[in-house]
């Protein structure tokens, strides 16, 4: 989707349909969830983040500086995504401090489609990862801020964005980042509800980037997120990364494993893992996981992941709080 600046007329958010059809979503997401239904199951989203040559420039060629920011970046969206449970790590950071690798047009559906090719077919081979956002400096045509594909996520071309790093204010950017993601996820625009009240003047969701920029989901957004699990459950979110597979970061309070660390130190802290250390409580075995239950791994052969097509169920190990892919084994 697109959004739009503050500073001229509004910046928008251009979301771009997937291939398949929204029929049975849009009859589904006009059912309305009371907050009892709106608990959502633990995901997680392993996030690849390229930053483009132009912003390389831009930031006078200091990749330390870049890093910082991205890191912050993705903190801020972490707490964003806190009330819907979704866990975002930063599983790969590359800087093209040399050349684009794709032709970055001021087109962002034609920038979009060529991250997209460029993320199947390279990127993916690279490194394991959920979802892949583009970080440039260039200006999209139409006021034009960021661009995702909707309900994208776990797809190989389509679990990609698009986001102008066009604020100094690194949150600014950060909530544009949540808002391409949040199409990824199945999201609409606020504002396109036929009429429903969304119970949100200005929220993340919303067409145009506000100031302040908002920093909590609608009902509506919540709804569409519920909508999209629940009819196409996917796959690649319901794992949680090893340690391994995260990058570190020299921001303090973050969300990210660091060498040393057994687990996250969420707020509210995690009964199994100490916020003080980030090492698990005595007696804990593990602090979350699909494999994980009350900082017990579960027993051997325990169902963490039901079966999908002609796949079988995934069944824990009794050794871990991961729940290994059957073909893994």
């Amino acid at each position: 989707e697109n959004i739009e600046k503050e500073d001229e007329a509004p910046k928008m958010c251009g979301v771009t349909q997937n291939w398949e059809s929204d029929e049975s979503i849009k009859k589904a997401s006009q059912l309305y969830l009371t907050p009892e239904q709106q608990i959502f199951p633990q995901r997680y989203i392993e996030l690849a983040i390229v930053v483009d040559h132009g912003m390389y420039k831009k930031y006078s060629h200091n990749s330390d500086k870049i890093k910082v920011r991205v890191h912050q970046m993705v903190n801020h969206i972490n707490e964003m995504y806190r009330p819907l449970n979704i866990a975002i790590t930063l599983s790969l950071l590359q800087i093209w401090s040399n050349k684009d690798l794709i032709t970055v047009k001021s087109a962002s559906n034609v920038t979009l489609n060529l991250f997209g090719n460029w993320r199947k077919t390279v990127l993916l081979k690279r490194r394991s990862h959920d979802c892949a956002h583009l970080l440039t400096d260039i200006n999209f045509t139409g006021n034009i801020i960021g661009l995702a594909y909707k309900k994208g996520m776990c797809n190989p071309k389509l679990s990609v964005g698009l986001v102008q790093d066009y604020s100094s204010n690194v949150f600014v950017v950060a909530v544009i980042m949540t808002h391409e993601l949040g199409h990824n996820l199945g999201m609409e625009h606020d504002e396109e509800k036929n009429g429903k009240k969304c119970n949100c003047k200005t929220c993340i969701m919303s067409p145009a980037i506000s100031d302040p920029p908002a920093q909590l989901f609608s009902d509506c957004s919540k709804n569409d997120y519920h909508t999209f699990l629940t009819n196409r459950n996917p796959q690649c979110i319901l794992n949680a990364p090893l340690r391994t597979d995260t990058v570190s970061t020299p921001v303090s309070g973050n969300e990210l494993l660091e060498e040393g660390e057994d687990c996250y130190c969420h707020i509210p802290p995690n009964p199994c893992c100490d916020p003080a250390t980030c090492k698990l409580t005595p007696g804990s075995q593990c602090a979350e996981g699909l494999c994980c239950d009350q900082c017990r791994f579960k027993k051997k052969g325990t169902i963490c992941r039901i079966a999908r097509g002609d796949f079988p169920d995934d069944r824990c190990t009794g050794l871990s709080d991961d729940c290994p892919r059957w073909n893994d084994l």
